[in-house]
C-alpha cells in the first residue's frame, strides 16, 4: 500500500448530498469542500447494472463521514460512487464513475373513482431530479420469421427518487432530451434505483 502524504491529496472537490430543496425538486447540494488525490484509470465503472459502464476515477481522500448515497463534483464533473473503502487509519479509497447528470421531470398517475364509480386517470404531483442515462445492454430476440435486437435506455437515479412503470421522465435537455416511458424498475439495491425507460415522444 503506497504512503499517502498530506501534499499529495491537491486536488480540490466538493462533496455533495441529493436534497428536497423546495417541493417535489430534487438536487445536489454542497456539504463541504475536500482535498483529495484523484486519477482517472482506464477501467469501466460499472455503476449500473443493468446498462453498460462509464469511465472510472479513484480518489484517496481523508477520513470522513461519506457514504454512497453521497457524490463528489471535481472539476465541474460529477463522481457517482461505486465503493468506499478505508486505506489506513487517516484516508479512504474511493472508486467513482464520472458521469453526466440531467435534469429529469417524472410524471406519475393514479387512480381515482369517479362519478358513477367509474376509474379515472389522475396525474400525481410532478417531481423534478438530477438522474444519469446509460444505454441499456443490448437484447437479442429470435422471433419465428426474424430475429432482431432492441436496444434502449436505463435511468439511475439516487434512492430517494421513487417510479412507477407507466410513469412518463421528461429529460429536459442534452442530446436525449425527449419524454420517455418507465418500463422496468430495479430497486433492491440499497443506495441507487434503475429504470429501464424508451423513447415516447419529442419534448
Amino acid at each position: 500500500m503506497a504512503y499517502i502524504g498530506a501534499g499529495r491529496l491537491d486536488q480540490p472537490l466538493e462533496v455533495l448530498e441529493l436534497r428536497e430543496t423546495s417541493a417535489g425538486v430534487w438536487e445536489w447540494v454542497a456539504l463541504r469542500r475536500a482535498w483529495a488525490q484523484v486519477e482517472q484509470t482506464d477501467k469501466t465503472n460499472l455503476f449500473s447494472k443493468v446498462g453498460v459502464g462509464a469511465r472510472d476515477a479513484a480518489i484517496v481522500l481523508r477520513t470522513q463521514p461519506l457514504t454512497l448515497h453521497n457524490a463528489l463534483r471535481w472539476k465541474g464533473q460529477h463522481l457517482f460512487l461505486t465503493s468506499i473503502t478505508r486505506r489506513d487509519r487517516n484516508h479512504l479509497d474511493v472508486a467513482a464513475a464520472l458521469v453526466e447528470p440531467v435534469t429529469c421531470t417524472a410524471q406519475g398517475y393514479t387512480t381515482k373513482m369517479g362519478e358513477g364509480n367509474r376509474p379515472q386517470k389522475v396525474e400525481t404531483d410532478p417531481v423534478t431530479f438530477p438522474g444519469v442515462l446509460t444505454e441499456k445492454y443490448v437484447k437479442y430476440e429470435k422471433e419465428d420469421t426474424f430475429a432482431k435486437s432492441r436496444r434502449g435506455l436505463v435511468l439511475v437515479t439516487s434512492k430517494p427518487i421513487r417510479l412507477r412503470e407507466g410513469d412518463l421522465v421528461t429529460v429536459q435537455a442534452g442530446p436525449a432530451a425527449a419524454v420517455y416511458n418507465v418500463q422496468a424498475c430495479h430497486v433492491l439495491d440499497e443506495y441507487k434505483n434503475e429504470y429501464e425507460v424508451e423513447f415516447s415522444r419529442d419534448v
